[in-house]
């Protein structure tokens, strides 16, 4: 469904794809920093409307939210062999690794990501992987 030419919105991050989806995945972003932030996740209502973003992608703790069926999956940092990359092509979830954001809040390590609930598309059917703002009712 997405592609660079239809997605509309403000671009707002860059990174390398996990694998080509033309389908891409959209949905409310969700900053999951520790292994108790991820079980409290995965019980609420949310988990299918979500995109999760992961600090590494050799964090292992992610894989239930994964499992779960989150919308898609952006990392800080990591490279698509990596635990992440290879469990988001499993599944079949857009992911865009090594995102570098252009905009959004600092973390407690001063890195920019957007702000939890902030609506993004993600963009993964070109050479690059790519996150965009996105209507809410998108």
């Amino acid at each position: 469904m997405t592609t660079s030419e239809t997605v509309t919105g403000k671009q707002i991050g860059a990174g390398v794809k996990a694998f080509t989806s033309t389908s891409g995945a959209s949905g409310q972003i969700r900053f999951l920093d520790s292994p108790e932030e991820v079980l409290d996740f995965i019980e609420g209502p949310d988990v299918e409307s979500t995109v999760v973003i992961s600090r590494g992608g050799t964090t292992t703790f992610m894989s239930p939210a994964l499992m779960a069926g989150v919308a898609g999956l952006i990392t800080l940092q990591g490279a698509p062999e990596s635990h992440l990359g290879i469990l988001s092509r499993e599944f079949g979830i857009p992911c865009v690794m090594s995102t570098v954001f252009t905009e959004g809040i600092q973390t407690a390590r001063g890195e920019t990501i957007p702000a939890d609930g902030t609506t993004v598309r993600l963009d993964t059917s070109g050479e690059t992987g790519l996150v965009f703002l996105a209507d809410a009712d998108a």
